[in-house]
């Protein structure tokens, strides 16, 4: 029986569904092991791609090791910012722009640090792992809920798990983190467990301004609640929740924003450092400039390859916008797309990565490949992992941040 909008909003059905999504699994596996082990799998494969690239062609000019990789980039930042916390230095711009980076990520590895033999390095790297295997069991469970096929939710996890900027999930970035985070927050949305979603959207607003796009979707699931309540002149106890919920969302994204205009003395300070470092919000005209200058002119091939992921984005979300699932999910995923490419109009190679934490892109895909035989569908997923670990490894060996 097809699903319609009622079957993804009510509570009842929602739990029916992911129990039968559960039981038909179709493996040996309980399905939060079965998206565990599928995650971990593909990170394997994906980091064994890298080792066996970097010491071959034009990777050996990088002169990396796996673990020079595990640690490039905006890992230092966040090891800084964990080991000495923020400081303003007046006019010192590049001291000053860790204000950039938010400090969950970096506050977690100071928690877990102190262990002895631990260190910082193996602590952020910890931290990566177990989140990203958080999130994939978050992710399987959300579509379950949502399609009740727990093969499309396994396949769902992997599509993510692939995807063109994950090699970060196996690096000290904060992505896995905030995925934890934001793939436990929609399935208590969905669940209607207010305090929860609104909780754990707050608590992603210390890792990434991607929680806005949380914060976007509880008050879209909220609303009709609210007004429902005010039509039927509900008691207070009966939508105090989803008000909370709402209230609390943004919370840890306005208050690490409002904490950097009081270090700075400039209530814009955050969005000031993004405009200093050319990647603010600017309406999509920088990403809409390159993509012309690549189609009437030459163009390199790192750009070319970027486009085509943003462009295979765009329109994976106007499918998943046709699709039946609740619209607080649809809000959320359009938000993160929307941000990801309407910023710049450097790092465009971060696009990627940007456009990863709209966990749910890949249900499109995951629909007719759950249909697919299994050696169809596994050898596609792994061929998928190996080009995806190229292609971050690409990016790192022309200079582009990941």
């Amino acid at each position: 029986m097809p699903r319609t909008d009622d079957d993804v909003s009510d509570p009842a059905a929602l739990a029916t569904s992911a129990d039968t999504g559960e039981r038909k699994t179709g493996i040996r596996f309980p399905l939060p092991l079965a998206a565990i082990l599928t995650y971990a799998a593909i990170r394997l494969l994906s980091l064994g791609v890298v080792a066996y690239l970097l010491p071959r062609g034009q990777f050996r000019a990088m002169h990396y090791t796996l673990a020079h990789v595990i640690e490039a980039w905006d890992a230092n930042r966040y090891l800084i910012i964990a080991a000495h916390g923020y400081t303003y230095v007046p006019g010192n711009l590049h001291h000053d722009s860790l204000f950039a980076w938010f400090p969950g990520y970096s506050g977690l590895i100071d928690a877990v640090e102190w262990i002895p033999g631990v260190g910082p390095v193996r602590a952020a790297f910890v931290i990566t792992i177990a989140a990203g295997l958080v999130a994939a069991w978050g992710l399987a469970r959300l579509v379950v809920l949502v399609t009740g096929d727990s093969r499309v939710a396994l396949i769902t996890v992997a599509l993510w798990a692939l995807g063109p900027g994950t090699i970060v999930l196996a690096m000290l970035y904060p992505e896995a983190l905030f995925c934890a985070l934001a793939a436990w927050s929609l399935v208590a949305l969905v669940e209607r467990r207010w305090l929860t979603a609104g909780l754990l959207a707050a608590l992603s607003g210390t890792v990434r301004l991607s929680a806005s796009a949380l914060a976007v979707a509880i008050a879209v699931a909220v609303l009709p609640e609210l007004v429902r309540a005010a039509r039927t002149r509900a008691p207070f106890a009966a939508w105090w929740r989803p008000l909370a919920a709402v209230i609390l969302a943004p919370l840890g994204l306005l208050g690490y924003l409002a904490y950097a205009g009081w270090a700075w003395h400039k209530p814009d300070a955050w969005f000031f450092m993004e405009h200093k470092m050319n990647s603010s919000f600017d309406w999509g005209r920088s990403a809409f400039s390159i993509a012309k200058s690549a189609v009437m002119t030459d163009t390199t091939a790192p750009v070319a390859l970027t486009l085509v992921v943003v462009a295979a984005a765009i329109i994976l979300t106007g499918c998943l916008l046709a699709d039946r699932i609740p619209w607080s999910l649809k809000a959320y995923v359009l938000v993160v797309v929307i941000t990801a490419v309407c910023t710049g109009p450097d790092y465009l190679g971060a696009k990627p990565r940007h456009l990863m934490v709209a966990m749910l892109l890949g249900l499109p895909l995951a629909r007719p490949l759950a249909r697919a035989r299994t050696w169809v569908s596994a050898p596609l997923i792994a061929a998928l992992a190996v080009i995806s670990a190229w292609f971050g490894l690409y990016l790192m060996s022309v200079n582009w941040a990941p």
